[in-house]
């Protein structure tokens, strides 16, 4: 498919989710109607097939302007997805991407109970079996974990970080957990492993030189929920309208100001995500810092957005039954997630100094 019509695909879902997102909000249930059109939607295979970062980019804001926690679920589902082209054993790698072209659905399953930001470096120890490696132990924050049939996990094998393609089978324990501020809807759930078989056929050899979904789309997430904030924002700003003149609440001077901030704000988030993304395609040596870099900035600026559009809403937006609120409550989620802004500021400030030691996971 043409970048165009991807985009157009993307449209479609988004007005799908869009319909369900409040009450998948409201009850903390997963976007189901959502998984099962993606699966048999050619979004779900467009980099399989193709298709550039920077479309990748501008599907995952589509989708988060709809629904951002089913954006950030298929993220995660892409991520966990694109290491088929690393496995090491090309059998296993024809059979899980035929499995995943028919809609098997891919959890990252890396975060541990003590490893905050560093979730390149697995802190559980597995122990030698045959096959491959056993693992008992815990992995938090499993968006869409539940419905995954396999998942992306890691390990220290003899003191050495490894990494997995392995199946949600009977060893592994889903603890429902998850009763968050925002992203109420991904079921990022903590899953508990009970001597899981690390199969050494499913081992994978990533090569960190190559753009990764994750960081390419996390600063799409948080653009997808500025531009919802921003398109409710000047909606509202038209709609209502003030005693007794009758006048509309846009024609107030600090209104139009607030959206010519979201504006600016959005408009330099979307700027530096588009770079990193075309540096990205281009195989650019600073395609990573510049993801990290655009992440910083579309968080700050959702956050920042969104709490503006609350501002300009007053207590009709304090409502649940604006979508506002929940912008606001996605929208800060985006800062804590995996780079954190700190993470991301120590590690840019160190290379800029040239004080650069290995990277943080």
């Amino acid at each position: 498919m043409t970048e165009a019509d991807l985009l157009k695909e993307a449209e479609r879902l988004q007005a799908l989710l869009a319909a369900h997102a409040a009450g998948h909000d409201r009850d903390t249930t997963f976007p189901d109607e959502g998984r099962e059109a993606m699966i048999r939607s050619p979004l779900n295979t467009l980099m399989l097939d193709g298709a550039s970062w920077l479309t990748f980019g501008r599907v995952v804001s589509l989708l988060a302007q709809a629904d951002a926690s089913f954006a950030t679920v298929w993220l995660m589902h892409q991520g966990a997805a694109e290491t088929l082209s690393s496995l090491v054993d090309p059998a296993q790698r024809s059979t899980l991407e035929a499995d995943f072209r028919r809609g098997a659905w891919f959890g990252n399953a890396l975060g541990e109970p003590t490893s905050g930001n560093q979730f390149l470096m697995p802190h559980q120890q597995a122990r030698r079996a045959q096959g491959g490696w056993r693992l008992t132990g815990a992995k938090r924050f499993v968006s869409g974990g539940e419905h995954a049939k396999y998942l992306l996990t890691s390990a220290l094998c003899d003191g050495q970080p490894r990494f997995f393609l392995i199946d949600k089978d009977d060893s592994i324990r889903v603890e429902e957990i998850w009763d968050p501020m925002g992203m109420r809807a991904t079921r990022s759930q903590l899953l508990h492993l009970q001597d899981t078989l690390l199969p050494e056929s499913r081992s994978l050899k990533i090569d960190p030189t190559r753009p990764s979904a994750i960081p390419a789309g996390l600063a799409w997430i948080s653009i997808g929920i500025a531009e919802a904030a921003m398109g409710f924002s000047i909606s509202y700003a038209k709609e209502r309208r003030l005693p007794p003149e009758n006048k509309p609440l846009a024609e107030l001077q600090w209104i139009q100001f607030a959206v010519a901030d979201m504006s600016i704000r959005l408009e330099a988030a979307r700027a530096l995500a588009m770079r990193a993304a075309t540096a990205a395609d281009q195989r650019a040596p600073d395609f990573f810092p510049l993801q990290m870099q655009a992440k910083v900035v579309a968080n700050e600026a959702a956050v920042s957005i969104t709490t503006a559009a609350l501002e300009l809403a007053g207590g009709s937006g304090y409502l649940r039954s604006r979508p506002v609120e929940r912008y606001l409550r996605d929208a800060m989620s985006g800062p804590v997630m995996a780079w954190s802004a700190p993470v991301i500021r120590d590690f840019l400030g160190k290379a800029l100094l040239g004080l650069m030691g290995p990277p943080p996971g």
